[in-house]
């Protein structure tokens, strides 16, 4: 830990260890007034299993049990906020199978000053999320771009993709 003195007077900077997901302030405002305060820790846990991801869907299938049990709340009131959500659009069903749940397109909230209310949309539409550019080869393979290196061909001479072998 990084420790600054000051006038005799200990200072700590922190940063945050791994895993650690960022949450925008819009997002924050929006689910700190939610009534009942269950609803806001659905939303959360379906914004952790899609945005902490790295994707604006929930990148696993999940059903009202699982996510009741994880956050420790009733069922009935699980199904109520996804329906309140669905409702809203704050999530949209993208797929459904029957034994293992549902995956969730999970949306954002903004807020309109004109109306006066918060309203959800898609992630490319607003300004407090940035997109990581990633590059899908024909191998399959995902590889996020480095800045550091002029090419990925210097990359690649790095041996910084290289398969482990044994």
């Amino acid at each position: 830990m990084n420790q600054k003195k000051d006038k005799n007077i200990n200072v700590f900077e922190y940063r945050p260890v791994r895993p650690f997901l960022q949450i925008p302030e819009k997002v924050l405002m929006y689910i700190l007034q939610l009534t009942p305060s269950s609803f806001a820790k659905v939303y959360l846990y379906l914004y952790n299993i899609s945005y902490g991801m790295g994707h604006d869907y929930t990148i696993t299938h999940t059903s009202v049990r699982e996510i009741a049990s994880n956050l420790n709340i009733s069922i009935g009131r699980t199904q109520n906020a996804i329906t309140y959500f669905k409702k809203i659009g704050a999530i949209e069903k993208i797929e459904s199978r029957a034994v293992i749940g549902t995956k969730f397109r999970v949306n954002v909230p903004e807020y309109s000053s004109n109306s006066g209310n918060w309203f959800f949309t898609t992630p490319d539409k607003v300004r407090y999320l940035m997109m990581k550019e990633k590059l899908l080869t024909s191998e399959k393979i995902v590889t996020s771009k480095i800045k550091r290196y002029k090419s990925v061909k210097k990359s690649l001479d790095q041996q910084l993709f290289d398969e482990f072998k044994e």
